[in-house]
Parts: C-alpha cells; structure tokens; sequence
C-alpha cells in the first residue's frame, strides 16, 4: 500500500464520493455514523473518514496497515526514533502521556500517532487553502 501525501493510498484519492469509494473497495467491513461524520473499516487496515462539512467527500484516511509505504519507506510499526530520523518532516504535535502522542507533518498533511513508542497509525489529509480553509481536493 503506497501512501501519497495529500493524495491518497493506491488508487483512492481524497475528496471522491462514497460510491467511488464502494466501486474501488466493496462495501466496508463496518461502518460508524456519528453526528457530522461518517467512518467505514476495512479489513485491509484503512479507515475512512466522509465529513459532513465535506460533502461526504473522502476526508481523511486512516492507515493502520504494516504494508503501507511512505517514499518506499514502511511507517506503520517503526519506533518513535525511527519517525524522527528515517521521516524529519514530522515534529511532536501532542504528548498524551500513557494514551500515546501525535506527531505531525505540515508539508505532507499527515498526522502519525505513536503508542508505546511505535507508529499505531497515520492520518492522510488534503491540502487545505489557507484563505478559504477549504480543501483542494486532489485531480
């Protein structure tokens, strides 16, 4: 699974619609609807997230999958040393103290949680305007 920052994972580009998403994946293994937000799992270790304010558009994916690759590079499972040193773009975001800490890259848009001093999970996002602050959605 190759990562593409503001982009997407493979061929699943932010900001395509729900039907896009099912045609590419299938139906999702569960789906979570909350009051602005819609999440579905896959058991492919991706978790996608469809925001209100959105549209409903791909908003962000969640990428829990050890096979994932960042510049050809596994992310998911490295130390926290190891996102420093191997990723330099990433500067500590949060420390949460036991519940892990978010690390983030503002050139990428990708926020890393680390737990018990490994990368758990990444979180892909679009570039945003900075006027508007509203996302460009990939082409």
């Amino acid at each position: 699974m190759n990562i593409f920052p503001k982009i997407g994972i493979d061929n699943l580009k932010l900001g395509i619609s729900r039907n896009d998403v099912q045609s590419k994946l299938g139906a999702p293994a569960n789906k979570e609807s909350q009051a602005e937000e819609e999440i579905w799992e896959y058991d492919s270790g991706i978790e996608l997230s469809f925001q209100e304010e959105d549209e409903y558009r791909l908003s962000s994916i969640t990428v829990f999958a050890e096979s994932a690759l960042l510049d050809s590079k596994p992310i998911i499972g490295i130390t926290e040393s190891e996102l420093e040193s191997i990723f330099p773009s990433f500067q500590l975001d949060e420390d949460f103290k036991q519940d892990g800490k978010s690390f983030y890259a503002d050139d990428l848009q990708i926020m890393a949680w680390v737990f018990e001093g490994e990368v758990f999970n990444i979180i892909i996002f679009p570039e945003y305007d900075e006027e508007s602050e509203l996302p460009i959605w990939p082409e």
